[in-house]
């Protein structure tokens, strides 16, 4: 459940994510707290999936960072918090999906998939129509609003951040 967007500008970039947490058949609302998207240690990271694992990310970013923000860079960084993961918690797997921005530049994460943003992209229960928007030329807000206006797994308000 979630949509968070990425737009790159041509001042650097901006990721946008709602604001939907969900407990079983349950949703909170206003969720404006850190696991969907912060900013850490010279790193915006926004994330979909389980808060457990994007709120152990949150704690291992504090005391660590990619050597380079290059896709080796990260997939290293990446393997370092699976390793970190699995011994807090007995379990390695990465399962969510993510935005990493380090160094003026945006990585995409799915689980071991590592790919430079170039464009736009977003992840996500309501990625499509978040794509859709981005497409149409829309900001990293406008698309996270369409999600929100179409997709019963988003919720208001809209987190920004920009870099």
């Amino acid at each position: 459940m979630s949509v968070v967007a990425c737009k790159i500008t041509k001042k650097g970039y901006e990721i946008a994510a709602d604001s939907i947490s969900v407990r079983g058949y349950t949703q909170t609302k206003n969720n404006t707290g850190r696991s969907k998207l912060f900013e850490i240690n010279n790193m915006v990271i926004g994330s979909v999936g389980l808060a457990e694992e994007s709120s152990l990310l949150h704690i291992f970013a504090k005391t660590h960072q990619p050597a380079s923000a290059t896709e080796e860079g990260i997939l290293e960084f990446w393997g370092e918090f699976a390793e970190w993961k699995k011994k807090r918690t007995d379990r390695g797997e990465i399962t969510n999906s993510y935005f990493i921005g380090t160094g003026g530049v945006v990585f995409s994460i799915h689980e071991w998939l590592i790919e430079t943003v170039v464009s736009y992209e977003a992840i996500g229960a309501g990625m499509d129509f978040a794509l859709a928007a981005l497409h149409l030329g829309h900001d990293a807000e406008a698309a996270v609003a369409t999600a929100i206006e179409l997709s019963v797994f988003c919720e208001s308000p809209i987190q920004v951040i920009k870099k």
